[in-house]
């Protein structure tokens, strides 16, 4: 009888042992441990559910810590001291990254307002002074994203613009000739063409898309309807924004394409871009040869393109877009051929 009490006392000291040591450790863990919380929104100040948050360490550690945002985008983490990067990414808006440093006991809370992504698929930058939702757009629009320009395989701008609903092709001969877009059945010269948000026709005046490559485009908007209000009274029919790409890897990116068909028909082209500190850059080369069917039926399309910009910080970025086409063309039939050059900047 004895022995059984002492073995019954001494397990009840054991286990009172461990409950003390178990409480020790959790107030000590409690002490150490730091926590960070916060509040995702849109440039409206509503909030954003549904954004993946991620927590990785530095230097890392292990996997990160992931989660998402609640229905009114708050979100917490509890975290061992030390300093850790933080990337918050959603559908439709530019990614977040921000490294923060957490103290033991330290409570760091995060006011994120995220930014709508200009080359999003669904966020519509031309129709409005501010980027915002296609779903919200008060007018028609239509857009193209890399996707769907590679998916077209279209080796002209026009030839890629006239398989979307409203516009209509015209062409003076063969490829190269003089060549107009007619939108939702206005003349030609009343559709603003914008390239990065630079007018390229002047008010009133007409674009020739004859030598216009769709290399180095990474969107493009079509606008339908009266813009006037916004871009004056040559934006009768609507307006087509196109946007160049910009540079967005550590490790410059590096492109080449290469393809031919019946006619001595050849295409070639590379793309380099990067992005290095704050400086971006993305330039591009094309050369599109063809002899053609007949005599002096030539056509040469040769494309330079660049986008180089500079971030002074998330909301302030100074950019400059350049694009020189030159393309040569035969008459058949004839001992003529047309040289046409266009450049355009814009800044």
């Amino acid at each position: 009888m004895r022995i059984s009490v002492r073995v019954l006392f001494l397990r009840c000291f054991v286990h009172a042992l461990g409950l003390f040591s178990l409480a020790h450790f959790a107030a000590a863990q409690n002490q150490t441990t730091g926590k960070l919380s916060g509040t995702i929104e849109d440039p409206f100040g509503a909030a954003i559910a549904g954004a993946q948050i991620s927590v990785s360490s530095i230097p890392p550690a292990g996997e990160p810590i992931r989660g998402v945002s609640s229905s009114d985008g708050t979100f917490v983490f509890p975290l061992s001291p030390g300093r850790y990067r933080v990337t918050i990414s959603r559908d439709s808006f530019s990614m977040i990254n921000e490294e923060i440093p957490i103290g033991a006991s330290e409570t760091r809370e995060l006011q994120v307002r995220m930014a709508l992504e200009p080359l999003s698929s669904k966020v519509v930058v031309t129709a409005q002074t501010l980027p915002l939702d296609a779903e919200s757009s008060p007018a028609p629009v239509t857009i193209l994203t890399r996707e769907d320009i590679d998916r077209h395989v279209a080796t002209s701008l026009p030839d890629l613009l006239a398989t979307l609903p409203g516009f209509s092709l015209g062409r003076t001969g063969a490829e190269g000739g003089s060549t107009s877009l007619f939108l939702d059945g206005g003349n030609s010269n009343y559709t603003k063409v914008l390239v990065d948000g630079a007018p390229l026709n002047t008010p009133g005046g007409l674009v020739d898309f004859s030598d216009f490559t769709p290399d180095n485009i990474d969107k493009i908007e079509v606008i339908h309807g009266a813009e006037s209000a916004l871009y004056g009274s040559d934006a009768m029919s609507g307006v087509i924004q196109i946007f160049t790409h910009r540079g967005t890897t550590r490790i410059p990116e590096f492109t080449a394409f290469a393809d031919g068909g019946n006619f001595a028909t050849g295409r070639g082209g590379a793309q380099l871009s990067g992005l290095l500190n704050r400086f971006d850059y993305s330039t591009a080369f094309s050369d599109l040869e063809t002899a053609g069917q007949g005599i002096n039926d030539t056509f040469r399309d040769r494309t330079l393109s660049g986008n180089f910009g500079w971030r002074f910080s998330d909301t302030a970025r100074a950019s400059l877009s350049l694009r020189d086409n030159v393309s040569a063309a035969g008459t058949p039939g004839s001992r003529i051929r047309t040289i046409s050059t266009s450049r355009s900047a814009a800044g």
